[in-house]
């Protein structure tokens, strides 16, 4: 199986490849000429490989005979066969018989034919029908691993459970003993209740105060990346990086990402994006193929020739995620993980609008951390915070959470519960973690905690993503119930085992998981029962008299006082050092925010119970920014 450089250069030029850059370039050898093609996505045509087979003297197998064979996938492994475009036809005692878009490739026929210890034939077929066949071979196997990695790997991991046992026990038992208690002398019930929860309460104050100021003065491990640092770095020597953009019935935001995702200041030939779509999300599945995203686009971007938009989206891989009873943004994520090319990957919402030099920072980044930090968060915030009340609230939080209040959680070394979005992971440590839980819908706080418990490392990068505030109170709510859910979930799975979450985290990082984690969930459902008790108490004076008696008075008044004052001190000054000063205003009114959140959280609770794994979805594309870009976009920007 020889041919020379020459030979070979000639015969793609034959059938159209003129690609300068890659056929001139002397560096490339002759056996890695097609792989080089195929990197760069330039399509080689199936009549290249028959002629190329016939230089050979070998045999030609069209597509239709090697997608007959699609089932045969798992003979090899997935990454093996897609790096070396090879698919295994037939396995005897006799002999292997093995298909490959580039039979150029002999050292790796080689260590087939020793790994096989069989005499090994070679075939030659298309690029396309290698990738079809693979990729139809694996569904079956990525679509059970996507959903039951976890589930099968770690079991105690998975959310698939709600509560163990001992946890549904305990939770019975204290409900009957404080009824009980109740109907027997509920003064006293009532005593025990207020002064835990106000008790409890007290510390959170204090501790989550400390966080606030500790925050303020900054992180101590943020991986800070300099653009001059990013500037002076060779496109060349960067690694491929994957993305996963899972979008669900949002066929209006996929120009929003296929643009903004262009935008990043990345080699385009280095990028794999996965857009993952559900097999049954007919609406947005219909608005990739116009789009052109499975063929040949019904429409293209305007000033753009038909070659030039072919280029633009070249970027993009579309992967459509079988159907499955539960669809979860994990599930489609883990399913795209298991095709994942990049030595890095990241997730995308589909409205995210990241700052173009993220992912050369994320790669600076990682290259200066030790290796036990296997995960990158970046900062969120949105590109609408002045839309209505609810968005500057929403800002508030954003800004007080993710530049602040993170950095403090960091700072004395509690797990931090990851963002749902911007998170960068070396890719090989996220398959070893098993990936997102596909049963979570909070599945980032989740996975951050998972980091923490095996004894690896979340930093922080200096690079922002921006996405779309919520702009519809329901809209809002139903979101806001899902991640509290998902709080919810993430909590009860790492304390289905308290000793083993202690052995893991040890006793210090124990407690902070207790404090961080466990205490938003405590906080925002017990907030309506502390303001419905005050209330009660300042409009009918005296209807709790045994309530009123020292130290508990004292504690309720910092609780009710103080304690709120503190916070909306945070949220002001979190939004005076970022200089969002229009929003310093809001920040007095935030008690109003809070309530919402446990309206969304009492929501989030029973649906735990009744639907533990419904993914409520957020409706995206309704900011007053998104609905002008439609409108200017519509009729000029995208054209028949």
């Amino acid at each position: 199986m020889a041919i020379t450089r020459d030979r070979l250069v000639a015969l793609l030029t034959e059938f159209g490849i003129e690609d300068k850059a890659i056929l001139s370039n002397a560096d490339i050898r002759a056996e890695d000429l097609i792989f080089e093609l195929n990197r760069h996505k330039i399509t080689v045509p199936e009549p290249f490989f028959k002629a190329l087979a016939d230089a050979l003297h070998l045999v030609f197998i069209p597509k239709e005979q090697i997608l007959s064979k699609s089932y045969l996938a798992p003979g090899l492994p997935y990454a093996v066969m897609k790096e070396n475009l090879t698919f295994l036809l037939k396995l005897s005692r006799e002999g292997a018989e093995f298909v490959t878009a580039n039979p150029l490739n002999t050292t790796f026929f080689a260590k087939l034919e020793n790994i096989f210890r069989v005499p090994i034939t070679i075939h030659v077929t298309s690029i396309d029908a290698i990738e079809e066949a693979i990729d139809q071979g694996y569904i079956e196997i990525h679509a059970h691993r996507a959903l039951e990695e976890l589930r099968e790997r770690e079991p105690d991991e998975s959310a698939y459970r709600v509560l163990y046992p001992w946890q549904q026990y305990g939770i019975v038992i204290v409900l009957v003993a404080f009824l009980l208690l109740f109907l027997g002398n509920y003064p006293l019930s009532l005593i025990i209740l207020f002064t835990v929860i106000n008790v409890v309460y007290f510390g959170l104050n204090l501790s989550k105060f400390y966080l606030s100021f500790l925050g303020f003065q900054g992180s101590r491990s943020e991986v800070t990346i300099r653009t001059e640092l990013v500037e002076k770095l060779d496109d060349g020597a960067l690694p491929v990086f994957t993305i996963f953009v899972p979008i669900y019935r949002e066929p209006e935001m996929l120009p929003h990402l296929i643009r903004n995702l262009n935008r990043l200041d990345y080699p385009k030939d280095k990028l794999d994006i996965k857009i993952l779509m559900e097999e049954k999300d007919d609406e947005t599945l219909g608005a990739a193929r116009r789009l052109g995203l499975f063929g040949e686009p019904e429409t293209v971007m305007e000033s753009m020739s038909s070659d030039e938009y072919h280029e633009f989206l070249k970027p993009f891989e579309p992967i459509i995620v079988p159907d499955a009873d539960i669809k979860t943004k994990p599930r489609a994520c883990n399913y795209g993980l298991q095709r994942a090319r990049g030595e890095f990957c990241v997730i995308f919402d589909a409205e995210d609008d990241p700052d173009p030099d993220q992912l050369k920072k994320a790669v600076l980044a990682f290259s200066r951390v030790e290796d036990d930090c296997v995960c990158l968060q970046s900062r969120l915030n949105f590109y609408n915070p002045k839309d209505n009340v609810l968005t500057r609230w929403f800002t508030l939080e954003y800004s007080y959470w993710y530049d602040f209040y993170l950095h403090g959680v960091e700072r004395i070394g509690a797990p931090i519960p990851l963002g749902g979005t911007s998170n960068h992971f070396r890719t090989k440590a996220l398959r070893d973690l098993g990936g997102w839980d596909p049963y979570n819908v909070t599945e980032d706080a989740d996975l951050g905690i998972r980091i923490a418990r095996k004894k690896l490392r979340t930093s922080m990068l200096n690079s922002y993503t921006y996405e779309e505030a919520n702009t519809k109170l329901w809209n809002w709510i139903r979101q806001r119930s899902r991640w509290i859910k998902g709080y919810f979930q993430t909590y009860l799975v790492h304390m289905r085992h308290p000793r083993e979450l202690r052995a893991d985290l040890g006793w210090r990082r124990f407690g902070l998981f207790q404090l961080t984690l466990g205490s938003s969930i405590f906080v925002v459902l017990i907030n309506p029962i502390l303001w419905l008790t005050s209330a009660l108490a300042i409009l009918i004076p005296g209807i709790f008299p045994f309530l009123l008696y020292y130290p508990l008075t004292y504690i309720c008044l910092f609780n009710l006082i103080i304690g709120n004052a503190l916070f909306i001190t945070t949220q002001a000054i979190a939004a005076v050092k970022e200089r969002k000063y229009s929003l310093v205003p809001f920040a007095l009114l935030v008690p109003i925010y809070w309530a919402l959140i446990s309206v969304a959280a009492w929501k989030g609770a029973i649906q735990l119970l009744t639907k533990p794994f419904y993914w409520e979805k957020t409706q995206h594309g309704i900011s007053k920014l998104n609905q002008q870009a439609r409108l200017t976009e519509e009729p000029s920007v995208l054209a028949d």
